[in-house]
């Protein structure tokens, strides 16, 4: 093993997807992932979500990052990624597929310069990542728990 393999970080992340893009949380800001309640359509239209003793706000994404102006939340989406809020509430991220647990090396993420704040995704995420794999190229894209409510 080589100096270089010794020191590379490497860091767990949830990776999903929403519309058409690759979203990742650190495993750190991530509580659980679970089955979207049945019987939340109610609540979901307004973008809450009981779940056990606790009623969560779910964060729409899907209204953010896509062109349909249908919100999804309503739509019974099959995951939720519980986060907590930076003053400590809980709160869901409703995905569409299975949810992801990935390591990547910290070295590859780029920070996404705050200037450029115009479009919907960038004005939630912090980093990047870009991965490469034969002619497939792959974005991911780190979102910022702070960012998120600040939207």
């Amino acid at each position: 093993m080589t100096n270089n393999q010794l020191t590379t970080k490497i860091d767990k992340f949830i990776v999903f997807k929403i519309a058409d893009y690759l979203l990742a949380l650190p495993m750190s800001d991530v509580l659980k992932v679970v089955n979207f309640p049945p019987g939340s359509n109610h609540l979901g239209a307004m973008g809450l979500v009981q779940l056990g003793r606790h009623t969560i706000r779910v964060l729409d994404l899907h209204q953010q990052l896509s062109s349909s102006e249908v919100s999804s939340v309503a739509n019974n989406l099959p995951f939720l990624i519980i986060i907590r809020h930076p003053q400590g509430e809980l709160c869901g991220i409703a995905v569409d597929d299975t949810p992801n647990l990935m390591e990547f090396p910290l070295e590859l993420m780029r920070s996404v310069p705050q200037s450029f704040g115009q479009s919907s995704i960038l004005e939630m995420v912090s980093h990047t990542l870009v991965l490469s794999e034969e002619e497939v190229t792959t974005t991911i894209f780190l979102l910022d728990v702070k960012q998120l409510f600040a939207l």
